[in-house]
């Protein structure tokens, strides 16, 4: 539940960022083909976040109610960190946008 939890976290990541991460990896060489999926994501942003939240917190009540181990909390740790950075994602953008338009 741990790993769903962070894959769909960073799912999130990519429905939100519509236009950082596009930059980044055109820069870093990759094709028009990975471009389209992302743009079908965008479509689903906000069904795959409330998808997220729920997954998430459902995985850390199983995690306390059975004392998992130490690398579960780790993975969902970093699976929240995701759902966090995709919730506020607007507030990241900008900020994102002019450190690649300043790296050109």
């Amino acid at each position: 539940m741990a790993l769903a939890g962070l894959a769909t976290g960073a799912v999130a990541v990519l429905a939100t960022s519509c236009c950082v991460l596009p930059l980044v990896l055109g820069g870093l060489g990759a094709g028009a083909g990975l471009f389209s999926t992302l743009e079908v994501l965008a479509d689903y942003q906000t069904s795959i976040l409330v998808f997220s939240v729920c997954l998430v917190a459902l995985a850390w009540v199983v995690y306390f109610q059975r004392r998992g181990a130490r690398s579960t909390a780790v993975v969902l740790a970093a699976a929240s960190l995701f759902v966090v950075t995709a919730a506020n994602w607007t507030t990241f953008e900008r900020p994102l946008l002019k450190m690649v338009r300043a790296a050109r």
